[in-house]
């Protein structure tokens, strides 16, 4: 299952722009779509270009910040890290795809969101980078909808 659906990610992704995309793998992975913007704001800003390279081993890509820990996982269905760096939308699917296993794994909660950036790992050091990255993506998140809600007044 979880590999068609990769595969699909894979032939759809090159022809839709990133709000599309953002849209679109929110509805699949049953997250807000506002979520995954204020996710990639927090990653990178938004820019689908962004490269954080600790070194040749330790490097996140594209939009969503994929992290080169999940390669490995990623090369079982034929995602490079060229891909994630040159396809905006495989990219944010594949960040969309990590968040769904956190939410999967502690419920759609903050909790989760900031496991999306600081892993699973139960110490008191990486609850409080969870914590922090929650916070970090919480206020995009609110200026998200604050500004959504203020275009749906002007209609």
């Amino acid at each position: 299952m979880l590999k068609k659906l990769m595969l699909a990610i894979i032939l759809i992704s090159g022809a839709a722009s990133a709000s599309d995309c953002f849209d679109r793998a929110g509805r699949d992975y049953q997250i807000d779509p506002d979520l995954l913007r204020a996710v990639a704001i927090t990653e990178s800003s938004g820019r689908s270009n962004a490269m954080n390279i600790v070194s040749s081993e330790r490097y996140a890509v594209g939009m969503m910040q994929i992290h080169s820990n999940n390669f490995p996982h990623l090369s079982e269905f034929g995602i490079t890290p060229g891909n994630l760096y040159a396809d905006s939308c495989l990219n944010i699917y594949t960040g969309a795809y990590y968040l769904a296993i956190a939410f999967k794994r502690w419920g759609y909660n903050w909790r989760a969101v900031g496991a999306y950036n600081a892993g699973f790992k139960e110490t008191r050091r990486q609850d409080l980078r969870r914590n922090e990255y929650a916070r970090k993506v919480w206020k995009h998140y609110r200026g998200i909808k604050v500004n959504n809600s203020h275009v749906q007044e002007k209609r």
